[in-house]
């Protein structure tokens, strides 16, 4: 068989009536009661010696045609009854033989004719029950003979293509639904052919012009000969679940490519098991090759040694059951590399699943890199802007080192004039050389502190007493006081409480809102100035530090937009000072904000406290 397709063979089922089958059973009863009758006449009336009453066979046929059984029987009975009364009518007791042999004929003629017929309806009847039960089927069901003409179309063809059964019986199936194979028709047929099936996604068209997608069955029927006689095709409808399939696949085209873009990879992890499951970028940001099986053991030999037991705190977290792990920690690579990765996850704890962790693993090692170079940006221009400070606070700086060396060399004089007397005064000697002794600690003093704010240096964090804060900060700046006329005001907490911290800076940040509070007091010409600096516990962790001067103040707005980079109110300013008071507060975990007075302004610095045990 070279060409199946183009094949001809017989229908397997006949063409549908074009006709009311109801009407067309009225015509048969019609035609079956006139045959009756006629036979009846004939036989009883006429004086034929013929076994006419054998045609009452042609009555039952019609009747059967009908489809009832019930009619059937009756017409069978009353054929039976109308040959013995034509026998009776025609022929006396004494009878011929002959006779009664054509009434035996006729009888078991009628017998036999009622009971084909009544073997063909019970075989009419399952053929029927057989066809409901492909109507019922939700698939399409389709059979065609080897030219493509359809000689069977269920209602689940109906459904998925829009054609009606009468529409599509007698049209080419592959025509009627524009059909096109995933691969050449001769192959499609000549595996039919070989293996008797076929199986596929076959694009076809619904009657509205809707393109589908269909999962196609198609199986070759041959009679007993083996000769193909016709094709049944099973059809479902995969279009959405294709369209699903094929936008979930995008959609984790997207997902792969946004994780790789941003780092960040899909984590699973069961809260009873170590047993996870990683994403393509998950497996990439740990440095394992996707054959290998997601451990937590292999988490673990990817973890820096020294942040080990952040890794082992998130797994016990894990283990309680709490609502959201995060945490930081770093990577040591084969290679020798270090990356730094963020675990965010939260507990999905589904009624009837084990309960699971959902999180993302980001590689943030660009970001910390990124961090630290602004804190070295910032170090700097935290170093610069002390500089600035300093230089403007030159004659200052310059008071207060030649103060105690100018009194240094009167107590030296002084103590050499004791000793050169005739009787040398040791005792006043003495009380001159420990004044030298202490003019030269507060010089040194004073040198440490402004070479500290000098030092360029990455901060270096220790516990630092707010009090004596505030105190070594008006020190440095008492002979500016008295430059500006200004009249300290100090309200500081009796309990000298301690923050965590680089003195430096945060030394840094207490003299900038100094001197900006006396350089607001001098430029409006404001009287009196009076600079009110005071120490006070804001809540249970956390100390407030706030300065206020009595100068102009500034409008509401102004409140946040002081602290933004090159917003200044000086006419030589660069608006750098309180941005970087913020940046210095924020790294120590506080925050800084400002508010306008009646008159003047006041900016308030809260720190948190140092923990208990914490060095």
């Amino acid at each position: 068989m070279t060409d199946i397709h183009r094949s001809a063979f017989p229908l397997p089922f006949g063409a549908p009536a074009t006709h009311d089958p109801a009407a067309s059973s009225r015509w048969m009863l019609a035609l079956a009661v006139a045959i009756a009758l006629a036979v009846f006449s004939f036989d009883a009336f006429t004086r034929y010696q013929v076994a006419v009453a054998v045609l009452y066979v042609l009555v039952v046929q019609l009747v059967a045609v009908s489809g009832s059984a019930r009619l059937t029987v009756l017409a069978s009975l009353a054929c039976v009854a109308l040959t013995l009364l034509a026998f009776v009518l025609t022929h006396e007791p004494a009878s011929t033989v002959g006779a009664l042999g054509r009434c035996m004929v006729s009888l078991l003629a009628i017998a036999a004719a009622t009971a084909l017929s009544m073997r063909h309806l019970r075989t009419d009847r399952r053929m029927r029950e057989q066809i409901e039960l492909l109507n019922l089927s939700h698939d399409a069901i389709v059979i065609y003979d080897m030219r493509g003409v359809v000689t069977f179309w269920n209602r689940g063809a109906e459904s998925l293509y829009g054609w009606q059964a009468a529409q599509a019986v007698g049209r080419d199936f592959h025509a009627l639904t524009d059909t096109r194979f995933p691969q050449p028709d001769e192959a499609v047929y000549e595996t039919l052919s070989r293996q008797g099936r076929w199986e596929g996604e076959v694009e076809r068209r619904h009657r509205d012009g809707r393109d589908l997608i269909v999962a196609s069955r198609i199986a070759l029927w041959r009679d007993q000969r083996g000769h193909a006689i016709a094709l049944m095709a099973t059809n479902n409808d995969i279009t959405e679940r294709r369209r699903a399939e094929i936008e979930l696949a995008r959609n984790e085209a997207f997902l792969a490519d946004a994780q790789r873009l941003s780092k960040t990879g899909s984590v699973l992890r069961y809260a009873d098991s170590y047993e996870m499951n990683w994403s393509d970028e998950a497996f990439r940001v740990l440095g394992f090759g996707t054959e290998e099986i997601p451990s937590f053991d292999r988490v673990l030999q990817r973890t820096h040694p020294e942040d080990l037991p952040i890794v082992q705190g998130m797994d016990a977290a894990i283990r309680r059951g709490e609502p959201v792990i995060d945490g930081k920690h770093r990577l040591l690579m084969p290679d020798g590399e270090v990356k730094h990765v963020h675990f965010v996850a939260r507990l999905n704890n589904r009624p009837g699943h084990r309960a699971e962790y959902v999180g993302a693993l980001m590689d943030i090692s660009a970001a910390v890199a990124a961090q630290e170079a602004l804190q070295r940006s910032l170090t700097e221009l935290a170093h610069v802007s002390r500089l600035t400070t300093l230089g403007g606070l030159a004659t200052t700086v310059a008071h207060e080192v030649t103060q105690p060396i100018a009194a240094i060399v009167t107590c030296g004089d002084s103590a050499l004039r004791w000793l050169d007397r005739p009787d040398p005064d040791v005792a006043e000697a003495r009380q001159s050389v420990e004044q030298m002794i202490r003019d030269a600690q507060r010089a040194s003093e004073i040198v440490r502190q402004i070479r500290g704010m000098a030092q360029k240096r990455e901060p270096q964090w220790a516990p630092v007493a707010v009090n004596t804060l505030v105190r070594e900060s008006l020190s440095l700046l008492a002979r500016e006081c008295a430059t500006h006329q200004v009249q300290p005001d100090v309200q500081l907490s009796d309990e000298e409480w301690i923050v965590p911290g680089d003195p430096v800076q945060l030394q840094q940040v207490l003299v900038n809102l100094l001197v900006n509070a006396m350089q607001a007091m001098d430029d409006a010409g404001s009287n009196p100035r009076v600079l009110r600096v005071g120490t006070a516990r804001a809540d249970a962790s956390h100390v407030r530090i706030v300065v206020s001067d009595t100068g102009p103040g500034f409008a509401g707005g102004d409140a946040e937009r002081i602290f933004r980079a090159f917003h200044t109110t000086k006419k030589d300013g660069v608006g750098m000072g309180l941005s970087i008071c913020r940046s210095i507060v924020e790294a120590h975990g506080g925050q800084i904000w400002a508010t306008s007075g009646n008159p003047g302004a006041s900016f308030h610095v809260e720190l948190p406290l140092r923990n208990e045990g914490e060095s």
